[in-house]
């Protein structure tokens, strides 16, 4: 694949920078502990069909992400960590990640095409 060529990943076209950069989500954009995944979830629940997103402002000057993929929605680990990946990815891309926010991401139900969940997932970005 030549560099300056497009990358196709779960259906979305990428267009990667010819040198490496790195892209890694960082440690202080996580909610790793669960106290602070349950402060949260006690906060704003905007949610569809598939994806239920709960946002809280915080103090910390960025943005930080929580994900929840259980084992009853997505049963195959791959899966799971796929729609890890493409969440994180979408969360990257939109101007969210600019403000003072808290979000968790609950995957309610699984979609079997990435389309439809990356399209269900930028409209709650965007209510938010």
């Amino acid at each position: 694949m030549l560099p300056d060529e497009p990358k196709v990943v779960f259906g979305l076209q990428y267009n990667l920078p010819s040198s490496k950069v790195d892209q890694r989500f960082p440690p202080n954009r996580k909610i790793k502990q669960s106290h602070e995944f349950n402060a949260v979830r006690q906060a704003l629940c905007i949610k569809n069909k598939w994806i239920s997103l709960y946002v809280k402002a915080n103090d910390l000057g960025v943005s930080r992400l929580g994900i929840i993929v259980g084992k009853r929605v997505i049963n195959k680990a791959v899966l799971r960590n796929a729609a890890k990946r493409m969440i994180r990815e979408t969360f990257r891309l939109s101007n969210l990640s600019s403000r003072s926010v808290d979000l968790v991401v609950y995957v309610r139900r699984n979609e079997q095409t990435k389309s439809t969940s990356y399209n269900a997932l930028l409209e709650l970005f965007a209510q938010v």
